[in-house]
């Protein structure tokens, strides 16, 4: 609908027929972006926002430290730091979420 307001429509039209090999780009992309938000969508239901946060974050932290071996970026001491707060945060959340569910088990396991 954008397209047609702005008049760009015929332009995008000329772009894929110059340019037959991004339609199937196109294609490609939404099948990995419906595939990922399935997975996203799957990972919470099954296991929880902080299970998703923690596969999130250990991600991005990989990605990083890949582009800083093959790209020669630095990572500073403060970005150690920060990394170091989010998976503490993370774990201690997690922790204390499995203990209270033991908790729960213990309690209601014991006879009255």
């Amino acid at each position: 609908a954008g397209l047609m307001i702005t008049g760009d429509l015929p332009v995008v039209w000329e772009f894929l027929a110059a340019n037959p090999v991004v339609i199937r780009y196109n294609i490609i992309t939404a099948i990995t972006s419906a595939s990922g938000q399935l997975s996203i969508f799957y990972t919470i239901k099954e296991f929880g926002p902080i299970v998703f946060t923690i596969i999130m974050t250990t991600r991005q932290m990989f990605s990083i430290c890949i582009s800083a071996v093959l790209f020669g970026h630095t990572i500073s001491i403060v970005a150690f730091f920060g990394a170091f707060v989010v998976f503490s945060v993370l774990f201690y959340q997690i922790e204390r979420k499995y203990n209270s569910r033991n908790s729960k088990v213990v309690t209601s396991g014991a006879p009255r």
